[in-house]
């Protein structure tokens, strides 16, 4: 476990409850490697409890969380983190006050081990550490189209480009099983359109696996090969996004019986520019 390559994930009749509540009840679903998965329904139906469940943010009362086979349920964060397990938040934390190059670079050295005696004396290794660092900074700034933000302190940057540059640290952290949270939260349409692209183009620089869950169903259904619906803490239907468009249990649990609802926005089909490119300021 915790070998290179994109992870499998296999969830199976996980229980998650806060007191008298049964926030998540005998959830089961798989992940195959390479896959992007998505978890949808109503507000309160589990679906960041089960992330979190997975990321090990909260324990489980009962099931199994299994990644390439090995149960981690009884890891901690921080360990699941290690095997590559990595969890994006709604909000997304950076730091305001600094670029969006030096952002990434932070974000970079919190994933690896820093000698500070070598940097202070700049010694050979920890320069080569040094030159890595920026080749590889300098990778996904080009590869989300970042480019023209590299001296942009972060709080002068919209937030579908902030969204942007935690999408681009997510890389850094070299994931092999990510799960994203509403990566679409709080931005604009007109930014939220252009995630099908940025998400592809994230799944590609990342060779990952990815379990998302988010609100915007077409989205969803135009970036997951499966989609599992949930409602009241159980999984009502899953399957591929035409099989659960079509499950009656799907359309009265969430996704609602209008096909526009289901029919994504246009969409950049190469897939290369990141949305909030156009200007600063909030989204």
């Amino acid at each position: 476990m915790g070998g290179p390559g994109p992870a499998h994930l296999e969830v199976e009749d996980l229980v998650v409850r806060f007191g008298g509540l049964r926030a998540v009840d005998h959830v089961s679903f798989d992940v195959p490697p390479a896959a992007v998965v998505g978890l949808v329904g109503p507000n309160g139906s589990g679906k960041t409890t089960t992330l979190d469940a997975v990321s090990g943010l909260v324990t489980p009362e009962a099931g199994s969380v299994r990644v390439d086979g090995e149960e981690i349920g009884d890891l901690l964060a921080e360990e699941r983190r290690s095997l590559g397990v990595v969890r994006s938040f709604q909000n997304c934390l950076l730091y305001p006050d600094l670029t969006v190059e030096d952002v990434l670079l932070v974000c970079l050295d919190a994933e690896r081990v820093v000698s500070v005696l070598g940097a202070t004396l700049r010694m050979p290794g920890s320069r080569r550490s040094e030159r890595r660092k920026r080749e590889a900074v300098d990778r996904v700034i080009e590869a989300f189209g970042l480019g023209r933000f590299r001296h942009h302190r972060t709080a002068e940057v919209s937030t579908g480009t902030r969204r942007v540059v935690d999408l681009a640290s997510i890389v850094l952290s070299e994931p092999r099983l990510l799960l994203l949270d509403e990566p679409t939260a709080g931005i604009a349409q007109r930014e939220a359109e252009a995630f099908v692209p940025l998400l592809r183009r994230l799944h590609e620089v990342a060779n990952c696996t990815i379990l998302l869950v988010e609100h915007d169903v077409p989205l969803v259904f135009a970036l997951c090969s499966q989609v599992v619906v949930m409602e009241a803490g159980a999984v009502v239907s899953a399957g591929t996004p035409d099989e659960v468009s079509r499950d009656p249990r799907a359309l009265a649990a969430y996704l609602g019986a209008s096909e526009e609802a289901l029919t994504p926005s246009s969409v950049d089909p190469v897939g290369t520019r990141a949305p909030g490119l156009g200007g600063g300021g909030e989204g």
